[in-house]
Order: C-alpha cells, then sequence, then structure tokens
C-alpha cells in the first residue's frame, strides 16, 4: 500500500480502534512507514492543525523517527529548511495537544544534538521570548534526556558533552531563578501557575543534574556550588505542604519534582570531596523532613506519597553521603559549638527520622508502603561503618550501636504479621518479600552490635504477649542463625531455640509453626559445632520436633529435618529407626518434594548409624522404594516421586558406600523398567550418577550393569543427564574396564544420531554432548579413539552448532573444536576452512553478541594448532603449510564480497586478519580484536554501544 496521507490516516485509525490482528498489520506498516524515504514529507502533511490529535501524534512521531535514524537522508542544505518547519510546527502547537508538543520538543532536542550543537543559541532564539518561555523549558527539559538516550558516534558525543556542559550552570542558574519565588512571603497558598512552574523548572533541572556517568554536571559544577539550587528546591516544597493539608495532584507532582531534582542534585561522584556541603544539604532536608514525619507518619496517611518522596530523597542522599555523615558522628567525641555542632545535630536527626520512617505505624502493606523504603540505607550504613573501624584507629561510636539497637527491635515490631484474612495474594507476596528484607537487614544489626543480639531478642520474647509478637522473635531469631557463634552456645539462644522446640510442639497456627520450624533447621549446623551436653540435647530434641511436625507441616519440617541430620549426625543416628519410618510414611510420600527431603534425612541418619542396626533399616526402606518403582514403570505418575527419592538417598549415603551398594543392589530389578519409559529415563540417570559418585571405585561389580541400564535408557531417550553419567565412569573407570569403549560409543553414537536433524531442537542434549566431548579430549584424549569412526560427524555436528542460536550448545561446540585443535589437529583439518568461515559469519552477526567469548577461543585454538609436522599455522604466512592454515582460510572466508556483513570494509578485514595472525598467546587482547571486528560488522562502529563495550573491556583488562 503507497504511503499517501490518506492512507496513513486510515492505519491510524485501525491502529487505535481495530480489532487486534489489524492492529498488528497496522503498528507493523506505520512504523515501516517512518523509515520510508518519502516520510520527510508526508510528515507535514498530518501535522495539519486539522487532523486528529492521533494524526498529529503520528506525525510528530515520524519526524523525531527521521531525525533519529535516517538523518543521512538529508543533505546539510536543508538543515535550515527543516530547523525552521521544526519552529513553526512547535509554535502552531504551544497550545496543545500536549503530547504533540513534547514530540516535537523532542525533535528540536535531536535536531540540535544531531548537529552537535554547533548553533545551539541561535536555533533555540526564537523560543526566547516571554510567552514561548514554556516552550524553550520544554526543549531545554528534553535535551539532556535525548543526549542519554540518543545512538551516536564518539566524536558527535564528545562535541555534544562539550556544549552541554558548557551551557549546564547556567540552565541551572536559570531554573534557580523560576524557583526564587519560593522565598516570597504567602498570605494563601501559592497559584497553580506558580505551582507548574516550579514543576517545570525542578524536572529541567533534574534532567541536567543527571546527564549521567561520566558526563555529569558534578564533574563541572561542584556540590557547593549546587547547594542554592537544592535549597530553593526544599524551600518549595516546604511552602507547598505548609499549605496544603493533603498533599495531591499538581501539589504533589511538584513535591516530587522537586525531591527528585534534590537528590539529582546532591548525588555524584564528588559527594566524597565536599564533606561540609553534603552535611549541610542533610541537615537542610532533615529540618524539612522532620515536621512532615511528625504529622504525618501514620497509619493510612492521606499523605502517603509525599511521605515516601522524602523518606525516598533521605535514604538516597544518606547513602551517598554516609561516609560525610559516619565520619561526623565519629567526631563527635564532645559537645561541639558552632558549625561542626550544627552538623552533627543534622547527621543524627536524619537517622532518627530514617529510624521512624523504618518504623513506620501500622502493618506492611496494610496500613503503610513507606518503611520498605529504607533497607537499602542501613546496609550501606553499616558497611561504612565497619570500614571506619576495620584498621583498628577506631572505636565504634557508641550512637552506632544506640541506633543499630533501636532498628532490630524495630524490624521485629515490623515483622509481626497482620491477620491472615485481611491479606490478599498480592499483599502475601509483598510481605514474605519484606520479611526477607528484614531477614537481611537483621544482620546488618548483628554486625555492628554483636552478641547482645540474642539477650535483646529473648528479652523481647519474654515480655511477648501475642502469638503474632513471638512468631516475630522467631522470624529474628531465624534470620541470626548465620551469625551464630561457633562451638560457642549464649544462654539466650539457647532459651530461644527451646522456645521454638516447644513452639513445634504446641503451635496451631501455620505461620508460627513454619517459623519455628526454619529456627530448628537454620541452627543445625551450629548445634552441630557445640560440644556440651545441653547442646546435645537440644539436638535430638530438635530432630524429634522436626519429625513430629510433618503431618502439620510437610514442606518446612522435611527441610528442617533434612538439615538437622545432615549436621547432627549424632541424635540422627540415635533416631534412625523413627526417621526411616517416617520417609516411609503416607503424609510425606504424598509429595515429591517433601519425600526427596525425607529421604536425604534418612540416608544421613543410616550413614551415622551402626551398620548393625542400619543394615535392616535400609532393607525395609528399599523394599518399599521397589514396590513403588514397580508401578511406576507402567504410569509414571503413580507413585509420587519414587525415582528421585532413590536418587536422594543415595547420595545421602555417601559416607557408607556399602549402604550403597546394598540398596543398589535391592533396587536393581526394578531399574529396567525406568529405562524403558520416556518419563522416567532422567530419574533414573539420576540414580545411576548418584550411584557411581558414592561408591567411586568400588563401583567395579555392578559397572557392566549401570552401563546396561545407561544403554537401554539413551535407546528409549537420550539426555544431558545420561551423558554425564558417562562421563562419570568414563573417566573413573575407563582406563580399568574393557567395557567403557563400547558405552561411550553407543550412547556418543546414540546422542548424535537424535541430534543430527536438528541439534536447536535439544540444546541441552546438545551442550551435553560437547561437554562430554571436550572433557574427554582434554583429559583423556586417547579414549576419543574409541569413537574414531564417528569423529566425522562428529566434528561436522560440532561445525555446524557454532552457529547455534542457544548459547549453551554452541559454547560446548567451540570449547571441543578447539580442545581437539589442540591435540589432534590433523582430524579437524578437512572441517578448519568451512568451521573458521562459520566463526566469522557468527562473529559478524549469526549469533547474540554475548557468544563472542567462545568464539575467540576457537580462533585462538586454530592458530595455535599444530596442522602438520613441525609447522605452524603462523608457518602459512610465507608459505602454504598444512593447506594454508587459518591466515588463508580468513582471507579465503573474507574476500568474498559482503562477508560477514555489508558493514564489514575492506580495511575491517585486513586488520583483523592481521591481528588475529599475530596473536597465539593472550587470549584477552585477541578477543578484543574479535570484539572490534564484530562491532565493525554489525554496523556499530563509532557508536556509544562501540564505546561503552570496548571501554568495558580496557579497564577489565
Amino acid at each position: 500500500m503507497e504511503y499517501t496521507a490518506q492512507n496513513l490516516e486510515y492505519a491510524v485509525s485501525v491502529f487505535y480502534n481495530g480489532e487486534q490482528v489489524e492492529r498488528a498489520k497496522a503498528h507493523a506498516w506505520l512504523t515501516a512507514g517512518q523509515r520510508a524515504p518519502e516520510a520527510w514529507k508526508f510528515l507535514w502533511e498530518l501535522l495539519q492543525p486539522t487532523k486528529s490529535t492521533e494524526i498529529q501524534f503520528y506525525g510528530a512521531t515520524t519526524l523525531h523517527t527521521k531525525i533519529l535514524r535516517c538523518w543521512n537522508e538529508l543533505p546539510p542544505e536543508s538543515y535550515e529548511e527543516l530547523k525552521n518547519k521544526l519552529l513553526q510546527a512547535i509554535f502552531a502547537y504551544s497550545k496543545g495537544p500536549k503530547i504533540v508538543t513534547n514530540r516535537l520538543c523532542i525533535s528540536l532536542a535531536a535536531f540540535i544534538l544531531q548537529q552537535g550543537t554547533l548553533d545551539f543559541p541561535a536555533i533555540l532564539r526564537p523560543l526566547s521570548t516571554i510567552e514561548n518561555s514554556s516552550l524553550l523549558l520544554d526543549v531545554f527539559t528534553v535535551m539532556p534526556e535525548e543526549y542519554n538516550s540518543m545512538t551516536m558516534g564518539s566524536a558527535l558525543r564528545a562535541k555534544n558533552r562539550a556544549a552541554l556542559q558548557q551551557a549546564c550552570p547556567a540552565v541551572l542558574d536559570d531554573m534557580l531563578g523560576h524557583l526564587q519565588s519560593a522565598y516570597n512571603k504567602f498570605s494563601a497558598p501559592p497559584s497553580e501557575e506558580l505551582v507548574q512552574s516550579w514543576t517545570a523548572a525542578a524536572l529541567c533541572a533534574s534532567s541536567w543534574l543527571m546527564l549521567g556517568g561520566d558526563d555529569s554536571p558534578d564533574s563541572i559544577i561542584p556540590l557547593p556550588d549546587r547547594m542554592p539550587l537544592c535549597r530553593a528546591l526544599l524551600t518549595a516544597v516546604h511552602v507547598l505542604y505548609t499549605w496544603n493539608e493533603a498533599v495531591s495532584d499538581t501539589v504533589l507532582d511538584a513535591c516530587e519534582s522537586c525531591l527528585a531534582a534534590v537528590r539529582a542534585a546532591g548525588g555524584g561522584s564528588d559527594a566524597a570531596r565536599y564533606s561540609h556541603a553534603a552535611l549541610q544539604l542533610l541537615t537542610l532536608l532533615g529540618d524539612l523532613a522532620a515536621p512532615i514525619m511528625q504529622r504525618d507518619n501514620v497509619p493510612n496517611s492521606i499523605n502517603e506519597e509525599i511521605v515516601s518522596a522524602l523518606i525516598t530523597c533521605c535514604v538516597a542522599l544518606g547513602e551517598t553521603h554516609s561516609r560525610a555523615l559516619v565520619q561526623a558522628i565519629q567526631a563527635d567525641t564532645v559537645e561541639a559549638p558552632g558549625e561542626a555542632g550544627e552538623e552533627q545535630r543534622g547527621a543524627r536527626q536524619l537517622l532518627q527520622l530514617l529510624l521512624a520512617a523504618q518504623a513506620a505505624p501500622g502493618h506492611y502493606p496494610l496500613h503503610e508502603t513507606r518503611s520498605n523504603l529504607v533497607f537499602g540505607f542501613w546496609y550501606t550504613l553499616q558497611d561504612e561503618v565497619l570500614n571506619l573501624v576495620m584498621d583498628g584507629s577506631h572505636d565504634i561510636h557508641p550512637l552506632w550501636k544506640d541506633v543499630f539497637s533501636q532498628l532490630l527491635m524495630i524490624l521485629i515490631n515490623k515483622s509481626e504479621v497482620p491477620v491472615e484474612s485481611a491479606l490478599s495474594r498480592d499483599d502475601h507476596e509483598l510481605l514474605r518479600c519484606y520479611r526477607q528484607d528484614i531477614a537481611d537487614t537483621v544482620m546488618y544489626c548483628f554486625a555492628v552490635v554483636g552478641e547482645w543480639c540474642w539477650s535483646s531478642v529473648e528479652a523481647t520474647l519474654q515480655g511477648a504477649t501475642s502469638e503474632t509478637r513471638r512468631e516475630a522473635v522467631l522470624h529474628v531469631t531465624a534470620a541470626l542463625a548465620d551469625a551464630a557463634p561457633h562451638e560457642h552456645a549464649p544462654r539466650p539462644l539457647l532459651a530461644l531455640l527451646d522456645h521454638a522446640v516447644a513452639t513445634v510442639h504446641s503451635a496451631d497456627s501455620a505461620r508460627i509453626l513454619n517459623t519455628a520450624l526454619d529456627c530448628l533447621g537454620g541452627y543445625a549446623s551450629w548445634l552441630s559445632s557445640v560440644q556440651s551436653a545441653r547442646a546435645a540435647a537440644l539436638s535430638r530434641e530438635c530432630v524429634r520436633a522436626a519429625g513430629g511436625a510433618l503431618d502439620r507441616a510437610p514442606a518446612p519440617a522435611a527441610l528442617a529435618l533434612r538439615k538437622l541430620c545432615a549436621e547432627c549426625i549424632g541424635p540422627a543416628a540415635d533416631l534412625v529407626a523413627d526417621i526411616v519410618q517416617a520417609a516411609q510414611s503416607a503424609c510425606v510420600r504424598r509429595d515429591a518434594w517433601v519425600r526427596r527431603q525425607v529421604a536425604s534425612a534418612a540416608g544421613a541418619a543410616l550413614a551415622a548409624a551402626p551398620l548393625a542396626a542400619a543394615a535392616p533399616l535400609l532393607r525395609d526402606f528399599a523394599a518399599t522404594l521397589r514396590d513403588d518403582l514397580a508401578p511406576q514403570r507402567m504410569d509414571a505418575n503413580a507413585i509420587c516421586g519414587s525415582a528421585e527419592c532413590v536418587a536422594a538417598l543415595l547420595a545421602a549415603l555417601a559416607p557408607r558406600p556399602q549402604l550403597a551398594a546394598a540398596l543398589f543392589r535391592d533396587l536393581a530389578p526394578t531399574l529396567p523398567g525406568l529405562a524403558q519409559n520416556h518419563s522416567l529415563v532422567e530419574p533414573m540417570f539420576n540414580i545411576l550418577k548418584q550411584t557411581v559418585s558414592t561408591l567411586m571405585d568400588d563401583c567395579m561389580q555392578i559397572i557392566s550393569e549401570i552401563a546396561q541400564l545407561i544403554v537401554t535408557g539413551f535407546n528409549c531417550f537420550p539426555s544431558a543427564a545420561g551423558l554425564d553419567v558417562v562421563k562419570l565412569v568414563v573417566l573413573m573407570v575407563g582406563g580399568s574396564w574393557a567395557g567403557a569403549s563400547a558405552l561411550l560409543h553407543a550412547t556418543v553414537d546414540c546422542s548424535a544420531r537424535a541430534l543430527a536433524p536438528d541439534p536447536s531442537a535439544r540444546p541441552d542434549l546438545t551442550e551435553g554432548l560437547f561437554c562430554l566431548l571436550h572433557a574427554l579430549t582434554k583429559k583423556k584424549p586417547q579414549f576419543i579413539d574409541w569413537i574414531d569412526d564417528l569423529l566425522y560427524d562428529l566434528i561436522q555436528l560440532g561445525v555446524s552448532c557454532v552457529r547455534m542460536w542457544e548459547a549453551g550448545g554452541s559454547r560446548g561446540a567451540c570449547a571441543w573444536l578447539a580442545a581437539l585443535a589442540a591435540r589432534r589437529p590433523r582430524t579437524l583439518l578437512p572441517h578448519a576452512p568451512t568451521l573458521t568461515a562459520h566463526a566469522l559469519r557468527c562473529i559478524g552477526g549469526a549469533t547474540p553478541r554475548n557468544q563472542i567469548e567462545p568464539l575467540a577461543e576457537l580462533l585462538l585454538a586454530l592458530n595455535r594448532a599444530q596442522w602438520s609436522d613441525g609447522a605452524g599455522a603462523g608457518a602459512d604466512a610465507g608459505g602454504d603449510a598444512a593447506g594454508g592454515g587459518l591466515a588463508a582460510w580468513l582471507r579465503q572466508a573474507l574476500a568474498v564480497q559482503g562477508f560477514p556483513t555489508r558493514h564489514a570494509t575492506d580495511a575491517h578485514k585486513h586488520k583483523f586478519i592481521a591481528a588475529v595472525i599475530k596473536e597465539k598467546s593472550s587470549k584477552r587482547r585477541l578477543l578484543e580484536t574479535v570484539q572490534e571486528f564484530s562491532l565493525a560488522c554489525r554496523g556499530l562502529i563509532g557508536t556509544e554501544y562501540a564505546r561503552q563495550t570496548l571501554g568495558s573491556k580496557q579497564f577489565v583488562a
């Protein structure tokens, strides 16, 4: 369909009003139309005042797209005409629609930046009148945003950066002028027009303050010079809040914009150099926040949004200036008069405000949604405090212990859970994430306060009068598990665990039961480290409690039991009969995940128990498993997770290989049935893997049986899990077991045949096959002789898989072929020219950019390879060794015009070939060469992406 105004208007109408299929077609056609050369003409027809807003917006968007993406279509002599038309359109739409005006202002900003801002003031001069001041402000606001988002060459970016940095102080001074009216004495609320002007000025200031990264204005405007702007912004918020009991609508927008600008102005990489100004800013912010928090830090606050914006600002600046804040407190050894005392007052005030924000009254997320904003600050603060005292020159100031002690009590309060019926499903998920943040923050408290935490938490438990309070205490106790002192048992901690055990026995509520079980499992490792009768008795009680809760809370109880049995082997051995019985119980066998956990617990208990006691228990357990596996052969879902349960049990029996061998012998008659069931092959392979891993060299007696099961499983369904077992068997016993060659040949052949039609259909199997071949080629290259008749087809498969879009398969193929080039280059030689061409095609863009590194390593291996006796690849620079070597293959492939893409010029190719052939030692240098050539092939050389990509490589190097 021809791109005429009438057709375009019809397509826009379909896009906004048609059915879904028609809308998708219209969108595709309209998007293509924006790139058409004739769009430079038809867009002005669409911007006529008589058109609908939708048509006008499409026209304005098309103009922006053409300036961004098709600038090279416009001859320089047309720049002046385009500028004039742009300005005329902006004037025409100065009264709206706003959506069209904004897009036209963005287009003007892009137009300026495409020229390197050569005529910055002159272009904007027509807007520099009082009646057009709002338009000029709009253009100024979007210009830094457009600079940050536009793709441009590094030279053009440098010119634009210099021009924007030069203009930045004047623009910010102008915005300060707009905000000076906030200092007026108001006898009535500020007018709507004035509020909107403050919002516009704040948005513009934010935009210029966030040019981003190395281009940030803090490199040319130091923090002290940004302070007048910060004061004006904070004053505007104060005025707006004072005159509005409920801050909403345009007033809220203004406050949020001003606070966002303060965050931008107060941040930056120069924070550490201006600690005095930083503390002044924190003091100003605290003085603004204190009355707001006092009035509105209440449940279901009518000013939730403004309070949240204020807390966000406090957190952001507190994190940015955490060092100045900590140093100010550390220096406060005596009351300091004057200016220093004012700074310390501001630091203390900010800390108390953030504690109050963390302690927001009410339950999260029912009554408040702001306390979650503060978590990140506490991590930054404790990290700064600990860094300061790490060298031993400072002691932790008493204030820090006081702050983090208060914080710990607040976290216990906020961890209390509201009535379940009051929470929706989304609220439940929010609360789960929130309590995880609480658990992380509790550890920050421990880092500063130390073992006093146990006493404090235990004292809180003694004073708890409700179940929700006790559950919160247990949640915090569980969070402190990783901090429990090794081989040392504080009395309060023992008391807390006693309470957790009692709670497991008596709890009626599912939540407090689950939390208590989390406590028991979390402290399993610590209990095993404490050598005392009291700890041993407590360990035994914990195991009993977890096992006894399996019918009431299967999942958390099973997890706790597994952790306890794996760590507390003494109590597990004493209770082995009960644990094995629990593993066979009906409540456990209903859920596959629960069953695996309890089977693992039973395995750990059996491994810890005396052999005479463990053997008969294991036989009974094996009989149950055998009975479960039999029907599962016919129906994979008949008995829940039996095969996976066996694998977990075998893994847990690793300390007692003789028990693992006995279990395998008992279950062996049922395994062929699994090997013939498509759904059970992978679980069967996991059983075999655990058996071989557990028995190690002792598996020789049953290795033939294992091999037969592997081959049967592969004939049913080749899988990556099976290849893992083959790799383990061949590497472990390949040198001593005669059947290893047949096993390797059969499984590799079966896998290759399964992949031959389409390797990308089974990316996991593809990756598994090449990982197996890579491991054998590097570690046991002599074993490759066993599949010598398959190598030709395998190499062809590997060469084709280099071009796979899936990263795992492509990476595995590159790694194996690189190893083959090092160990058996003559085998690879007939395929090397094709392989080189495929690698170049991938570098040029046939595969994602994140797969460049394995391709670079492949080229390095091809370059290092000894393709003929006494002649490496480098020999072909002056001769024709080994059919030409890598240099010849590169030249042959790249001699084709337009290969690998039309963007790669002859100069790019010659430079690439020379750099690749020269480099035989450094993977890093070759990767940089390949990365640069890939960017050239993709047409990205000179772009900001290329600058960042190559810059990051050099930085890492």
